[in-house]
């Protein structure tokens, strides 16, 4: 009977140690590096977008109304979200009808927009340099 405990336990405890292995030969320092698991390849960086075009064909979804003079500066790349674009543009006032400039903050994530709000301080807009944008008008 004690030998069977006994052999129960080793087992228990070979399986035990045995179900570690692929977590420590990739991530423990104490193992040489050729006897560890090869780590997967991050994915490769993704390309600027073409800004100008992205805002050519979605100028009115970005807005409220249709933008009348519209300036894009040079997309930023976001850690792990993509790229941060500022867009501005003259648009009539929703509670006058008057046009006025507004500055917005566009998320790009895999060549569409995700994300859009008002750019503030922090954002950075102000010292960026714009290029001017060609929206066809509506028709």
């Amino acid at each position: 009977m004690p030998a069977r405990t006994f052999a129960v336990m080793l087992v228990a405890c070979a399986m035990a140690a045995l179900s570690g292995c692929g977590f420590a030969d990739q991530f423990a320092s104490f193992m040489p590096k050729g006897f560890r698991q090869p780590t997967p390849e991050p994915p490769a960086p993704e390309a600027e977008p073409d800004v100008k075009e992205l805002i050519r064909a979605n100028a009115d979804t970005l807005f409220t109304a249709h933008p009348g003079a519209l300036a894009v500066a040079r997309p930023k790349r976001i850690t792990g979200r993509g790229f941060s674009v500022c867009v501005k543009a003259v648009v009539a006032g929703s509670m006058t009808g008057e046009p006025q400039p507004i500055t917005l903050v566009a998320i790009i994530e895999h060549g569409k927009f995700t994300d859009r709000r008002r750019a503030t301080a922090q954002d950075g807009c102000e010292g960026q340099s714009y290029e001017k944008v060609d929206v066809p008008s509506k028709g």
